[in-house]
């Protein structure tokens, strides 16, 4: 057994789940608006207890990011405004959800990470597609 290997452990966890895609809903949030809350409020809004999101753009305020380097969840602060949403995927589970971003400042600096709720709220506009998730 190697060093890494019990972090890698402690973080992978995997669940397989069999089912379907079902309706697809394309939309567009309000400014100021956090996208995760917003998220799960339109989904909830179509009766969807689950969905993926297949693709995002926008801008937001700010950027808050985190993931978890080797000193555990490290932080990821995105000045803005005017922060460019490049690549947004995860899942829509009311309370749950899990949003993985990649975002851009004004600089054309990169930032990676997951979005961070209620610290995301859209600038201009965000636009989102979102797909119900049915599993078996």
């Amino acid at each position: 057994m190697t060093l890494a290997q019990p972090l890698l452990e402690s973080v992978l966890e995997t669940e397989v789940q069999s089912g379907q895609l079902g309706r697809l809903v394309v939309a567009r949030l309000k400014p100021n608006e956090d996208i995760i809350d917003s998220a799960e409020a339109l989904c909830a809004s179509h009766g969807i207890a689950c969905a993926v999101v297949r693709g995002g753009l926008g801008s937001l305020i700010d950027g808050e990011l985190h993931y978890l380097g080797r000193q555990g969840m490290q932080g990821i602060h995105v000045p803005g405004p005017g922060v460019e949403i490049l690549s947004i995927s995860g899942e829509i589970v009311a309370g749950q959800s899990r949003l993985q971003a990649v975002l851009a400042d004004a600089d054309g600096n990169l930032f990676a990470g997951r979005l961070q709720r209620g610290r995301n709220l859209s600038f201009i506009t965000v636009e989102l597609t979102l797909q119900e998730w049915l599993p078996d």
